[in-house]
């Protein structure tokens, strides 16, 4: 009776599903199966987690198979248009809708960047070019100055008893070349100028390499001078310079400053040029006057035109003569070291203010006094005697 029972009840459960046509769902089909008075297991968290799951997707699976109908109703007596879809058409359709979009958003910010890029390192090579242009400008002046103190060394070398073999020669074909350069890079210089941004990079990379070139040679005439300077000093320091440099005029007279240098001048009294054998430093009243090296005090006289002067006698053929005097503290035959007061500055003479005047003769010539005179500080100032 039993098993009459149960084969009735699976015939009622096929008429019905026949019936409905939606599909069992996984439980359904689990009790549809199920032996008559089998006993029901029960369920461990994984079937539960993997029924949450199968009934999950049975309801995208259903949902996805429905359809949607679009009607395009037309104003006038056409045929409606009818267009019937499912969800998943739809779903798929928007998906691709959404990819597609993406990558073209993507691409665009791509593009967009690297044109970004581009202009970024448009405007970085215009600015490099500016600022190549603007060092090259730097550098020329820069040049001239460094050639200018390595000549200047060389000659002071040169004249101390240096051989002319040691001081690297600057002139012949090595001259040629360097002035040529010079003019090759004054002329990329004026180009770039006048092209300001347009200047092109092979433009700017011939001006690189030609300011590369002078910095080069100009660090040569620096290390040139270097090495000379040491040998001047190392000749400074010997016994037979020691000994001519104590005995040479070559610290200031008098504290003051240059009123009138050495050479052709202006004379006030008598309104035409004259050559004035010597300098005027002006002085405040009561300032002393030293003997820029040692000596013998040979005259000390007095006349309308220099007032109180005194003349002292060096070694190596040198005199010194200091003129409008207001005091002498010597006496003819005196011997004077260097630095020794031996007066006070005034205005004897024809002197317009209380100044000294000062010629350094060497044998019977007059030399510009302030050649010997310490440089240390600017040209017209005077330094303290040391």
């Amino acid at each position: 009776m039993a098993e009459k029972k149960t084969n009735k009840q699976r015939k009622a459960t096929g008429k019905s599903r026949k019936k409905n046509s939606d599909p069992m769902s996984y439980s359904q089909l689990q009790d549809y199966l199920r032996e008559p008075g089998q006993p029901m297991k029960p369920p461990t968290r994984w079937d539960k987690w993997k029924q949450d799951i199968r009934e999950f997707l049975e309801w995208v699976h259903l949902k996805g198979r429905e359809k949607l109908t679009i009607m395009v109703i037309p104003h006038n007596e056409r045929k409606i248009f009818n267009a019937h879809i499912t969800l998943y058409s739809l779903s798929a359709g928007l998906i691709t809708l959404l990819v597609v979009m993406t990558i073209s958003v993507f691409s665009l910010v791509g593009k967009s960047g690297e044109d970004i890029q581009f202009y970024d390192m448009g405007l970085s090579n215009s600015q490099f070019n500016l600022q190549s242009v603007r060092m090259a400008e730097e550098i020329l002046p820069l040049h001239g100055t460094i050639t200018r103190y390595s000549n200047t060394i060389a000659e002071l070398y040169l004249k101390l008893g240096g051989k002319r073999t040691e001081p690297y020669a600057q002139g012949g074909a090595g001259q040629a070349i360097m002035e040529d350069e010079l003019e090759k890079l004054r002329t990329a210089v004026e180009e770039c100028k006048a092209q300001g941004t347009d200047c092109d990079q092979s433009r700017t990379e011939e001006l690189l390499q030609r300011v590369l070139f002078l910095s080069r040679q100009d660090n040569e005439n620096l290390k040139r001078a270097v090495e000379l300077s040491d040998r001047i000093l190392t000749e400074l320091k010997s016994r037979e310079m020691q000994n001519l440099l104590t005995n040479t005029p070559s610290i200031w007279p008098a504290q003051g400053y240059i009123l009138s240098p050495y050479g052709w001048q202006t004379d006030t009294l008598r309104g035409k040029q004259v050559f004035r054998q010597g300098i005027e430093i002006g002085t405040v009243p009561g300032t002393e006057v030293v003997s820029t090296a040692p000596g013998e005090v040979i005259s000390i006289d007095y006349d309308d035109v220099f007032g109180l002067h005194v003349w002292v006698e060096h070694r190596f053929g040198m005199k010194t003569f200091y003129a409008h005097l207001d005091q002498v503290d010597v006496g003819v035959g005196d011997q004077v070291d260097k630095g020794q007061p031996i007066g006070i500055t005034g205005r004897t003479g024809q002197a317009p203010t209380n100044m000294l005047y000062y010629e350094l003769h060497i044998g019977t010539v007059a030399y510009n006094p302030h050649a010997f005179m310490n440089h240390l500080q600017e040209q017209w100032l005077n330094p303290p005697n040391r």
